[in-house]
């Protein structure tokens, strides 16, 4: 029986492309820029800044912080991960994803300018990406928006604030000073540090209860997946993928150029289509002021209703999608799995609709949940020890924090304790996006800038420092060809 989930990707039919895009190949000047790295930072450390998590966020906060002015001496990451696009590069091999859902401010630079299109624009000479971006149909290739945040790191010294270490643990002190003293995972002290930004990614991956009870099953349990994780289809194979956003769509893709069969199911008849994960208007400034004025409940409420399995419509989605149906190889249901067992196929699944008839039970080679991720901060251990330890609240498990993303109890304006990404999202809707992620870094690195009174750079020295970094991005994106647009 052909297995689902045997640790490598399927067979896509534009190859080229997706071994580009999904092992995340740097140009070669990119790579030797890797090696000129200096060693990470050693523990115990202290420093003013902390950021806890080594992804996209740290990048963010570190940049800015030089930016603004902070030595690295002055800043430390915590994390394993000697690159920061680490965790993001391996979920965007398993989906097969060539190009991000965001748009072209979604990059990693200090300032707004230039932007993403304006760079793959002046690299290769096209006004192509700016007329895309003008008319929201431009979005960063996986290739490109890596090669970006590589040369960002290598810039800006990144590695050399890194602490390889992953905190278990941290506790407020007040003497001599407020600050943060860092713990880790076996409880040794490893450093200090008066502001701290919580970033520590996405909690584990999320299953229907139905789901997660057979992947316990070693008769089945290779047979269901999620969409982030590592699979192979079987030619001729039939899948059920289990949503309809961007993930789904994505495995839709890779099943039919697998040249196997979807069954799409959602639990709703009509899923709806959206560009971003929240309206457009939740990404501005006036947007956001508007969300956050919401009480905390009614936030909850509305996210409730806008975080939704949604999608951006893509010519090349649509046309695969299409090829498909023509081909018998491609079907949706509305429903849910209500029973599954071994069977003939590998997997007997029986599917009820609570909007009309039922599908009832088929036989299928493998089950692809596009379920996302579980977004409670319990999930998180360290977070769970806060929570418990501080007595922070937490409503559906959502940290109940403060407008400027700070935890309750412990945040304070001479020693911030902040958090971005995912946690965030009751304040910053769209707090794990990378413009979500720009959002938060850079108020809280401008509010640490301002408790310590930091002698910044002059205006001068912050454009030079934007104009470097936009000049060696946009030599190394040279070296890298275009992604194809899906829009």
């Amino acid at each position: 029986m052909s297995s689902v989930a045997d640790g490598r990707h399927p067979g896509v039919s534009a190859g080229e492309t997706f071994t580009r895009a999904c092992s995340a190949e740097l140009t070669y000047t990119a790579r030797r820029r890797l090696t000129r790295f200096r060693m990470s930072a050693s523990a115990p450390r202290d420093s003013v800044i902390a950021v806890v998590g080594d992804g996209f966020g740290s990048l963010i906060v570190h940049s800015t912080a030089r930016y603004l002015g902070f030595e690295n001496d002055q800043i430390t990451i915590f994390g394993p991960s000697p690159k920061p696009f680490g965790t993001y590069q391996q979920y965007a091999y398993n989906l097969g994803q060539t190009v991000l859902r965001s748009e072209s401010e979604s990059h990693f630079m200090p300032a707004d300018w230039p932007t993403f299109a304006e760079l793959d624009a002046w690299s290769h000479r096209s006004l192509a990406p700016l007329w895309r971006s003008i008319t929201r149909k431009y979005n960063p290739g996986v290739p490109e928006i890596l090669t970006e945040a590589t040369v960002v790191q290598a810039s800006t010294g990144w590695e050399e604030s890194r602490v390889p270490l992953r905190v278990g643990w941290l506790q407020r002190e007040t003497e001599p000073m407020p600050h943060f003293a860092f713990y880790d995972e076996q409880a040794n002290f490893i450093g200090r540090a008066k502001h701290v930004m919580l970033a520590p990614g996405h909690g584990p991956l999320s299953f229907p209860p139905i789901l997660a009870r057979a992947r316990q099953d070693p008769a089945i349990a290779d047979r269901i997946v999620q969409a982030y994780e590592p699979k192979q289809y079987a030619e001729g194979g039939r899948y059920i993928v289990l949503g309809a956003g961007i993930a789904s769509v994505n495995e839709w893709a890779n099943i039919l150029d697998a040249k196997a069969s979807v069954l799409a199911l959602t639990r709703n008849p009509q899923p709806e289509t959206q560009d971003l994960n929240v309206p457009r208007c939740l990404f501005e400034s006036i947007g956001i002021d508007a969300f956050v004025s919401l009480p905390f409940d009614q936030r909850i409420q509305f996210l409730g209703q806008v975080l939704r399995g949604t999608r951006p419509e893509r010519r090349q989605w649509l046309a695969r999608i299409e090829t498909g149906q023509a081909e018998g190889r491609f079907d949706a249901f509305v429903g849910e799995i209500d029973e599954l067992e071994p069977g003939r196929a590998g997997l007997r699944v029986h599917v009820s609709n609570r909007h009309g008839e039922d599908p009832g039970w088929l036989d299928v080679t493998g089950i692809i949940a596009g379920t996302g991720f579980n977004k409670s901060a319990l999930t998180i251990p360290l977070l769970r020890r806060l929570i418990e330890y501080y007595s922070v609240p937490v409503v559906q498990g959502r940290m109940k924090l403060q407008t400027n993303c700070g935890v309750p109890g412990l945040d304070r304006p001479d020693s911030r304790l902040c958090c971005m990404g995912l946690i965030a999202n009751s304040v910053i809707p769209h707090g794990d996006t990378i413009a979500g992620l720009k959002f938060i870094g850079r108020r809280f690195a401008a509010d640490c800038a301002r408790a310590e009174r930091l002698r910044g750079r002059a205006f001068p020295s912050r454009a030079a420092f934007q104009v470097s970094l936009g000049r060696s991005v946009a030599r190394e994106l040279r070296q890298v060809s275009p992604t194809q647009q899906l829009a």
